[in-house]
């Protein structure tokens, strides 16, 4: 699965929303890369470009550019090299984090999900449509317990146009949202904890792309010590009872705890992760089904709040070769890396300068099947750049970086450029 050479992230913010974006270079020569700001309707309405070498960096003009004139905007950053990219938006406490979308990286289509939409917090949503034509969207929400219809809506973009949605539409939706769209597109979703003190960001998860949607989806780590854990799994096949089995293992991949659940269609399952799980210390889990399957996590610890939707080839996030466009020495980062695969997998993590595109650090650690491998920010040191891990096996990547002394946190799953 080669790195696209086109991304998109459907919003940069305006009002007093900061916006940071960076990409990087993964291919085998210099790029020559544009970017481009769209409003609602698609029209450009700012654009830059860089040429930058292998593995280089370019951060975005976008801050007090893109988004002087005041307005919501879309960015699409293209290139003549494969091109990874991530977005943060943030105020003040708040920090929201999303990987540049692209269909080459399962987060764009015409069937899209959110496992989770809850009532009691304040959920924004954007769709861009990254079609040729008008896309005509359809919203289904259900109810988390029951898989019910309890809300529907509609909506438009047009070519390379957004369509947004806030909790006014959505009404008192405690559930899952189904995407329909007669164009692909790609949606973002921000939430917002704790009276406006944190939030956290998703991209939708796709069950009509290149691939269906997945019957077995990985969560790198369940956290043991002073973090809570939530998980919720929903059985997407519209026809279907389906099976569902967790499974929680340790680092050397043993089965210490698991538990079924058989769910309706659209019906959700609320694994008991926190307070059993976790008991036995830091854990990985793996979910399986008959029918397909998606899930969410969040991992909390004041008004730190990580997210991250269940891991899978089918949705982009399980390869032998992942890309981190930014690791930073002033916050403290941690990565996990999951063995999916049925040998050891020998995991080498070459870190880059940002600037330079040097390697200024390389390690080499090993997860055994089932397995995992944790990487602290001692190991990482002192780099403001890139990490590329190199696998033997198929993994899942899994980071966590942490600001502003603890207050702050944002997540990312590694982006799979090699499967």
């Amino acid at each position: 699965m080669p790195a696209p050479t086109k991304i998109y992230f459907p919003q940069v913010a305006s009002g007093g929303w900061a916006d940071w974006v960076e990409v990087v270079n993964v291919g085998a020569e210099e790029a020559n890369i544009t970017a481009l700001a769209r409003d609602q309707n698609g029209n450009v309405v700012w654009s830059s470009s860089k040429k930058i070498v292998p593995f280089q960096c370019w951060l975005v003009p976008v801050e007090g550019q893109a988004d002087s004139r005041g307005v919501e905007v879309s960015l699409e950053v293209s290139s003549d090299q494969p091109i990874l990219g991530e977005r943060h938006c943030h105020y003040q406490s708040q920090v929201l984090d999303f990987p540049g979308a692209a269909v080459e990286l399962d987060s764009a289509g015409t069937k899209l999900f959110f496992p989770e939409i809850a009532s009691y917090i304040g959920d924004w949503i954007r769709f861009f449509n990254v079609g040729e034509a008008d896309a005509i969207i359809n919203l289904i929400g259900r109810d988390r317990s029951t898989g019910k219809v309890i809300q529907q809506l509609s909506g438009e973009a047009k070519p390379k146009g957004f369509w947004t949605v806030d909790d006014r539409h959505l009404g008192k939706l405690t559930g899952t949202l189904e995407v329909l769209s007669s164009q692909p597109v790609i949606g973002e979703r921000h939430s917002h904890y704790q009276g406006g003190k944190t939030a956290i960001g998703q991209l939708a998860q796709i069950t009509e792309g290149r691939q269906p949607a997945p019957t077995k989806i990985y969560f790198p780590q369940i956290a043991a010590g002073g973090w809570g854990d939530w998980v919720i799994v929903t059985n997407v096949s519209s026809h279907a009872k389906a099976s569902l089995n967790a499974v929680a293992r340790d680092i050397n991949g043993n089965i210490i705890w698991s538990g079924a659940k058989v769910l309706d269609p659209y019906q959700c399952w609320i694994v008991p992760v926190d307070g059993t799980v976790d008991k036995k210390g830091d854990v990985s889990l793996e979910v399986s089904s008959d029918h397909g399957v998606l899930g969410e996590r969040h991992c909390h610890s004041g008004s730190q709040i990580l997210s991250f939707a269940g891991a899978s080839s089918h949705l982009g996030s399980v390869g032998t070769r992942l890309f981190f466009p930014e690791v930073y020495s002033g916050a403290h980062d941690f990565f996990r890396f999951f063995n999916v695969g049925e040998a050891d997998a020998l995991i080498t993590v070459v870190a880059r300068d940002r600037n330079s595109a040097q390697v200024v650090n390389q390690i080499q650690g090993r997860a055994v099947s089932k397995g995992f491998w944790t990487v602290p920010d001692e190991s990482i040191k002192n780099v403001t750049g890139t990490l590329e891990v190199i696998s033997t096996q198929p993994i899942a990547g899994e980071r966590h970086m942490h600001y502003q002394g603890g207050k702050t946190a944002i997540s990312q799953l590694g982006q799979v450029i090699a499967l």
